[in-house]
């Protein structure tokens, strides 16, 4: 079975534990939101908020933050190891506001190989590699010429290195627009995450997407202004007993200052420490929680040597 690259270096599938599989730690966007509590900057900070993780049971952070976000991959690597915990770094555009101004000038086979380094070489200027794709981010009712671009390249990149696919689509249908544009595109919707569908409430629409053959992340936990963490697992609980337990994944996508214990919030630990007992009040073992939250995202990083 191939590892998963981590900022740290290669782990095995099976070590990463419990998993937040949509997550930012380091990111700043106040340029184009001019909104500081989109300016995730301060490492002590970071690394406070990870060891409240870890000490209440995470082992693995997948930060999603890409190209365009200001992320950065030597601090990530930095707290990963002073902390004691596993982040895999992504690769790849969030949706066209926050595409960099280079982007427009490079070509597909130009992004491909921008991303494909950035998996295998590392980030530029650094060691640090990523290992997950997204989030790709595309408008929230429909996709832009520049965001199908970013679609086509992001599927040859992981058509030649092997590793998930993980996408923002906020409130509408648009998850299904998303993975019909990568089947198109040739990705692997084994290995695809429509990702934010909790902002959704339609469960329905979640079995659609399920049926298609991709992955749906419930990864908007505690984001209360998108929908009440009871309807959620409520939700869950639902498609659970329509016979999705193996596709569904669960996160909290912290990205704004206030959602961190340092600044009033409820931490990347929400999942743990608030959600869970929700889907233990609902009837969930502890079984099919740890199915949840370790199972279903060490199988979606396990792909073949």
């Amino acid at each position: 079975m191939k590892n998963v690259q981590t900022v740290l270096g290669e782990v095995a599938p099976s070590d990463l534990g419990f998993v937040l599989p949509h997550e930012h730690v380091f990111l700043d966007i106040y340029d184009i939101t001019l909104n500081s509590n989109m300016i995730f900057s301060d490492r002590v900070v970071a690394r406070r908020e990870l060891e409240i993780y870890k000490e209440k049971g995470g082992n693995t952070i997948i930060d999603q933050t890409v190209h365009g976000l200001n992320a950065d991959p030597e601090a990530l690597r930095d707290v990963a190891a002073d902390v004691g915990i596993n982040i895999v770094a992504g690769t790849g555009f969030y949706w066209e506001r926050f595409h960099p101004p280079w982007l427009a000038d490079m070509s597909e086979a130009d992004i491909v190989r921008l991303m494909v380094s950035d998996l295998t070489v590392g980030f530029a200027g650094t060691d640090v590699r990523a290992g997950v794709i997204g989030e790709i981010g595309t408008h929230h009712r429909e996709i832009s010429p520049a965001e199908e671009r970013v679609i086509r390249a992001c599927s040859q990149t992981q058509q030649e290195v092997g590793v998930p696919i993980a996408t923002h689509s906020l409130f509408t249908r648009i998850g299904m627009a998303q993975a019909q544009a990568f089947e198109s595109a040739g990705a692997d919707l084994d290995k695809l995450v429509i990702g934010h569908v909790d902002t959704n409430p339609d469960v329905d629409y979640h079995e659609e997407l399920l049926q298609f053959g991709v992955w749906i992340a419930y990864d908007s936990i505690g984001q209360l202004d998108k929908q009440s963490d009871e309807r959620r697992a409520d939700a869950i609980v639902e498609l659970i007993g329509r016979g999705y337990r193996d596709r569904i994944l669960l996160s909290t996508d912290v990205g704004k200052r206030a959602a961190l214990h340092a600044y009033g919030g409820n931490g990347y630990d929400h999942t743990i420490t608030n959600f869970l007992p929700l889907l233990a009040e609902r009837g969930l073992s502890q079984v099919e929680i740890d199915h949840l939250t370790k199972t279903n995202p060490q199988t979606l990083f396990s792909f073949p040597s």
